[in-house]
């Protein structure tokens, strides 16, 4: 008996209300040690809160609104790595490694962000708990680092976007009766997954006229709704 086995990634599972989201835990020590002493930034839509490249001297706290975290080819292509939100924070990469961020990072709203100097940081990694859990969240990014480098990796377009769905469904996913909400526009998940917003158009159609997916206003804004992870499992 031949067993088919799927080319696309398989489907990651949200955070339990059970499972301690090492990020938000991460964000919550460093809130209730030093937040009241950092200080505050406002930031408008499409400011720019540092140049990848920069060498920085704190870690972004996003308190309120959304961060894009993007990086530039030596060819000059820009791809999208990451969508941050409330109780999520960056930035602490470079002041370990010591190295310029690897990344630009920009507001797409009106946001608030918290800067905790880089010794209120380093004082905060004296505690051996706090230790623990920075290397789940740097293992976490990575493990996402790697099933980004894999769904750019996959030669069809057809592979990308459903194996972008299936990733981005377990990462940054929201449960509802309607299906998995994943809040990126068509333009952010083509510079996500790799391909022309045009490409990504006819993909989306064809997954929507087979009901994998959906898209529907959210929030005010455009979201995907996958519908059916099974159906994006399938070979196209």
């Amino acid at each position: 008996m031949n067993t088919a086995i799927s080319p696309y990634l398989p489907i990651q599972q949200p955070f339990s209300e059970s499972e301690q989201n090492p990020v938000a835990e991460l964000y919550k020590c460093m809130e209730i040690r030093f937040g009241k002493s950092c200080v505050p930034i406002k930031a408008k839509r499409n400011v720019i809160i540092c140049n990848q490249g920069a060498r920085l001297s704190c870690v972004y706290m996003i308190k309120q609104g959304e961060i894009l975290l993007t990086r530039l080819s030596a060819d000059g292509r820009e791809t999208l790595i990451s969508i941050l939100g409330p109780g999520e924070f960056f930035g602490e990469s470079a002041l370990l490694s010591g190295a310029g961020t690897t990344f630009s990072a920009s507001a797409t709203r009106r946001s608030l962000l918290l800067q905790l100097p880089e010794r209120k940081f380093r004082l905060l990694l004296e505690d051996p708990q706090v230790c623990r859990v920075l290397l789940a969240v740097i293992a976490r990014r990575c493990i996402d680092a790697w099933t980004q480098m894999e769904v750019l990796g996959c030669t069809h377009v057809k592979d990308k976007v459903r194996s972008g769905l299936l990733w981005l469904s377990g990462r940054i996913g929201v449960e509802t009766r309607e299906g998995v909400r994943i809040d990126l526009n068509q333009t952010q998940l083509a510079r996500m997954v790799g391909c022309a917003r045009e490409t990504l158009s006819r993909e989306v159609s064809e997954l929507r006229r087979l009901r994998a997916i959906d898209v529907r206003h959210a929030n005010g804004r455009k979201s995907f709704y996958v519908v059916n992870p099974e159906g994006l499992s399938e070979p196209a």
